[in-house]
C-alpha cells in the first residue's frame, strides 16, 4: 500500500509552467511566494486587479493544490512544488466571466509558455470561440485540465470546455472513494480526484481553507500532469493525457465510466508505469499549425457565462492516501456520496 512516507525519487515538476485561469493567484501567500509569475489580467471590470492578486480566493486555492511549497508549521504541500504558476485572471469580485474571456485567457497562456492549463470553471453552453481556443492551445502542445462541474443534481448538463475533444475532464470523489453527489458525469469525464472537504491555501497570509467540488479536484490532476511533463519531457500533451488515464486506479466497472472516467488519478503509477504502446516521439513532432483565433471582446459579457466549479484539494501525500484507500475499495459498486452541501451553478 502506498503511504506518504514512501520515497519519492522523481521530479517535483521543476521547469513546468502551469497556467491557472481563474480569479487570480495571491502571490504574497508564503507557500506560493517566488513561484507565481506575473501572468496577465483579462478582467476589464471596474474592480479588476492584477493577476497576482485574488478577488475571490478561488484561484489561490487551486494554485496551492498544484504548487504550494513546504513551510514550517504545516504539513500541507502542493502536488508539484517545483512548478511555476502562471495566473491568468478572468474574474472580478462583482462580474461573471464569459466563454469569450476564457478563450482569450487560454490563447494567452498557450502563447506564454504554459505546458499545463488548469480551468476550474465551466459553462453549460458550447462556444465556437472557446472550441477554437482549445484547438489552438492543443496545437501548441498544451494539456488542458478542466473541472467537470458541480451540476449533477441540476440536470447534469454537458459542460464546456471539459467536454471538448482532448480536454482532460476531472470529476470529484470523497474520502470513501465514491463520486460526489454534485460531480457532473458523461462520456467526456477522463479521471476523478479528491474534491470533497480538502485543504489548500487561503489569501492574505499563511492560512488554509477547506472547500469541496470539481474546482479543486482538477488541480490534483494538473499537478500530476506537471510531474509527468517534467519527468518525461519528450511526451506530447496527448501522450501525457493517455498516461494519466491508463495509469489511473481503475474502478471495477466497464471503462471509461460516465462518472469515474478511467478512475482515480495515481501519481506514483503515472511516473513509474511502463506503457509498451507509448510512443516517445518528441512533443513537437506532428504538431499542427493553427492560426491564432480572434476572441474579440472579453469584458465578461460575451456568450455562455462561466461558473466557477466551486467547492476542494490538498497535497501529494493526501492524494497517495486517497489512491491507496480507493484501491482497497475498488470492487465496490458505483455509488455517489450523499452531501448536504449546495452545488455551484456550474
Amino acid at each position: 500500500m502506498l503511504t506518504p512516507e514512501r520515497a519519492w525519487p522523481f521530479s517535483t515538476g521543476t521547469g513546468v509552467t502551469v497556467a491557472v485561469i481563474d480569479s487570480g493567484v495571491d502571490a504574497s501567500v508564503p507557500q506560493l511566494r517566488g513561484r507565481v509569475l506575473a501572468g496577465d489580467s483579462l478582467d476589464t471590470s471596474s474592480d479588476a486587479g492584477a493577476a497576482t492578486t485574488d478577488c475571490l480566493g478561488h484561484g489561490t486555492m487551486v494554485a496551492g493544490i498544484i504548487g504550494a511549497q513546504k513551510a514550517a508549521g504545516t504539513g500541507f504541500e502542493g502536488i508539484a512544488p517545483g512548478a511555476l504558476i502562471l495566473p491568468v485572471r478572468i474574474y472580478s469580485q462583482n462580474t461573471t466571466a464569459s466563454s469569450t474571456a476564457l478563450a482569450a485567457a487560454l490563447i494567452w497562456a498557450a502563447d506564454h509558455g504554459a505546458k499545463v492549463v488548469n480551468i476550474s470553471a465551466s459553462a453549460d453552453q458550447p462556444s465556437d470561440t472557446l472550441r477554437a481556443a482549445v484547438a489552438y492551445a492543443q496545437a501548441h502542445d498544451v494539456l488542458i485540465v478542466a473541472a467537470a462541474g458541480n451540476g449533477f443534481q441540476q440536470g447534469d448538463p454537458v459542460t464546456y470546455p471539459a467536454s471538448y475533444p482532448g480536454v482532460l475532464a476531472v470529476g470529484s470523489i470523497g474520502a470513501d472513494g465514491h463520486v460526489a453527489a454534485t460531480s457532473q458525469s458523461g462520456p467526456f469525464v477522463s479521471l476523478v480526484a479528491p474534491g470533497e472537504n480538502v485543504l489548500s491555501l487561503g489569501t492574505g497570509g499563511p492560512g488554509h481553507v477547506l472547500e469541496s467540488g470539481t474546482s479543486f479536484a482538477a488541480p490534483f490532476v494538473s499537478g500530476v500532469a506537471a510531474l509527468v511533463r517534467s519527468a518525461y519531457p519528450g511526451l506530447s500533451a496527448a501522450q501525457v493525457k493517455n498516461r494519466l488515464e491508463q495509469t489511473a486506479d481503475h474502478p471495477a466497472l466497464p471503462l471509461p465510466d460516465a462518472a469515474y472516467g478511467w478512475g482515480v488519478v495515481d501519481p506514483y503509477r503515472a511516473l513509474t508505469e511502463l506503457l509498451p504502446s507509448e510512443d516517445r516521439t518528441p512533443a513537437a513532432a506532428g504538431a499542427q499549425t493553427i492560426p491564432r483565433p480572434t476572441t474579440g471582446d472579453h469584458s465578461g459579457h460575451g456568450n455562455a457565462d462561466l461558473a466557477l466549479a466551486v467547492f476542494g484539494g490538498a497535497a501529494l501525500a493526501v492524494l497517495l492516501v486517497f489512491v491507496a484507500t480507493r484501491a482497497a475499495a475498488s470492487g465496490r459498486a458505483r455509488r455517489r456520496t450523499p452531501t448536504s452541501t449546495p452545488t455551484s451553478t456550474s
